[in-house]
């Protein structure tokens, strides 16, 4: 359907998601480092396991240092793609992870309903999805979804006690789940409220989180007068 000429879209929230080509071969070797990592940096138990958010400062891994790869580069398309009319021919962009973590679950472990801040950009990449939910059908054993992650659109505060008719049915739908699969990276803007449901399988789920800044060669300045 050809776009309404009249009709302005302000502020929408765009999430990439894409499967990394090489993850047959890089996911292996990262269960192998994160799992030695776990061995050498043990945690305070429990059933997640957070490795500290620079682990990959001083690795020589190399399927970590594909996997960051992989991570800049989508950060940088969906950045471009939505900033590409502000930042100007001749700016030069870099992205920088202000932080990188894995995270191992089982036993049910959670992550409740939060935000990511000093950054722009966030997401995740599913090394090893297990027994999560692989679609809306798929539940748990505790008749839930199994391990998926959950983001919520930013107008789901505001509907409550809210008028709700045929107008604005579209805004109904308040959240949109992301089912785990090897080898997928969802990167989203960093302000969308997200959690993780409980998981709990035969094998761990196991996922790399990061932050991103995105940073050009000219100050950022805002244009407060045209308002």
């Amino acid at each position: 359907m050809a776009r309404n000429p009249h009709i302005t879209e302000l502020w929408p929230v765009s999430v990439l998601n894409r499967k990394f080509g090489k993850y047959q071969k890089i996911n292996p070797e990262l269960i192998r480092y994160f799992e030695s990592y776990r061995t050498t940096h043990p945690g305070a138990g429990g059933p997640v396991y957070a490795s500290p958010d620079n682990f990959s400062a001083d690795t020589d891994n190399e399927a970590v240092k594909e996997l960051q790869k992989f991570i800049m580069d989508n950060v940088f398309e969906i950045a471009s793609s939505v900033n590409g009319p502000y930042w100007g021919k001749n700016q030069s962009i870099n992205i920088h992870l202000t932080g990188m973590w894995f995270q191992i679950t089982n036993q049910y472990g959670f992550h409740e309903t939060h935000v990511h801040g000093n950054c722009s950009w966030s997401g995740v990449y599913y090394v090893q999805s297990g027994d999560s939910s692989k679609g809306p059908d798929d539940l748990g054993a505790n008749g839930l979804l199994n391990g998926i992650t959950r983001f919520y659109g930013p107008h789901m505060e505001y509907q409550a006690g809210g008028h709700g008719d045929l107008g604005n049915f579209y805004l109904q739908r308040p959240a949109w789940d992301s089912f785990p699969e090897d080898g997928k990276l969802v990167v989203f803007p960093s302000h969308i409220k997200h959690m993780v449901f409980p998981y709990s399988g035969k094998t761990d789920r196991i996922i790399v989180s990061f932050h991103a800044q995105v940073i050009g060669d000219s100050d950022l300045r805002y244009s407060y007068g045209a308002y």
